[in-house]
């Protein structure tokens, strides 16, 4: 059984927040966020598993709400969304074949340098999102994994 896709809810703005679903397991939010918007997201999905931030909003986070964030079960990811057309799409999906060429560069033995370097170029992927999808449960060939987002 193949790898699945990962969906990732991309939020544009605070208004956002409150209408996602309890659902959703991993989110992009592409505007700064204060720590009362990031205490709503977790308030409005609470198995939220993934929160990527651009760069910019990532470095400004305070110490204090990244330590929230940890203890909350939230892995926090750098990078943006490249090529995503919001207007178009709701979620920035990571397709399977990007997965499983992780897990086949994983058997092979490669460096996760050597890893992040050729997925990044298969696919406008932020070298952190490759990072934690090599670390993470995403790679295992489960049949289905619906609380992950995956279609």
């Amino acid at each position: 059984m193949g790898l699945g896709s990962i969906r990732i809810r991309v939020v544009t703005s605070r208004d956002e927040i409150l209408s996602l679903e309890r659902e959703e397991k991993a989110v992009h939010l592409a505007f700064r966020p204060s720590d009362r918007d990031l205490f709503s997201l977790v308030k409005t999905c609470p198995g939220i598993e993934i929160l990527q931030l651009p760069a910019s909003s990532y470095d400004g986070l305070s110490k204090f709400i990244k330590m929230f964030l940890a203890s909350s079960g939230i892995h926090l990811v750098k990078g943006d969304v490249s090529g995503h057309w919001h207007d178009l799409n709701n979620y920035f999906v990571i397709p399977s074949y990007v997965l499983e060429k992780i897990k086949e560069l994983e058997v092979q033995g490669r460096t996760e340098e050597e890893i992040i370097g050729e997925v990044t170029n298969l696919r406008k992927i932020s070298p952190d999102m490759v990072l934690h999808l090599l670390h993470s449960s995403f790679l295992s060939a489960v049949p289905e994994r619906p609380d992950m987002n995956k279609i």
